[in-house]
């Protein structure tokens, strides 16, 4: 069996040159999103709080597509590995998850930074916001499985038409996560993570089920 260490070792080598690429355009937005707090300039918290997130959901899903594209071009090695499917997809997940954690950790010390410097509040991100990124993260990864497997098998049969079924799976995949947004808005945090959880678990899954049955074997 592939140890789990051995699979965060080889994900680290595939996703390291674009989360490095990543951090430094995050830090430069970060630092010019911030840097009216030192001189008084206007700052609005909730549009950069949100700005963030979403810039980080999406990276977070360019990290695992990235990887898996890259794993796929040797699907002889990489899928006939001794390790199963759930846990070569989960250590690209987690992998994914931990980069974005770090990108969070660097945004966190720019706001303390800031607020040090203004004295604005609320420029540092509290744990709803967090598990809101962490949650929304998760969502863009597990949803990004099924449409990836979905397009690399019609691309097969129907070629640059399978851009057009892509775009109706975007399409289709932001209205289920603006449904999740409601359901956090008006039933709070609680039930929100546990929606967001569900959904996940269902779209993580059939992806790893389609990727087996049709690509593995």
């Amino acid at each position: 069996m592939i140890s789990w260490n051995g699979l965060f070792r080889k994900e680290w080598t595939l996703m390291r040159y674009t989360f490095f690429a990543f951090i430094l355009l995050f830090t430069v937005i970060a630092v010019s999103s911030f840097a009216p707090l030192a001189v008084g300039g206007i700052f609005d918290v909730i549009e950069i709080t949100n700005s963030f997130s979403f810039f980080q959901m999406y990276f977070g899903a360019l990290l695992f597509v990235h990887s898996l594209h890259t794993d796929m071009k040797r699907p002889d090695v990489w899928l006939h590995s001794p390790a199963s499917i759930t846990r070569l997809l989960g250590s690209k997940m987690l992998m994914a998850l931990l980069l974005v954690g770090l990108s969070n950790l660097i945004w966190s010390v720019i706001g303390v930074v800031a607020y040090f410097i203004g004295g604005f509040e609320g420029v540092i991100p509290k744990w709803p916001n967090l598990l809101k990124v962490f949650l929304t993260t998760t969502f863009a990864i597990s949803a990004s499985l099924p449409i990836w497997v979905i397009y690399r098998l019609l691309s097969l049969k129907i070629g640059w038409l399978a851009m057009i079924v892509l775009f109706i799976f975007f399409f289709f995949g932001s209205m289920v996560w603006g449904i999740i947004e409601v359901i956090w808005g008006g039933f709070g945090p609680n039930i929100g993570s546990l929606v967001y959880i569900l959904i996940s678990i269902v779209l993580f899954a059939s992806g790893a089920v389609l990727l087996e049955k049709k690509v593995r074997y």
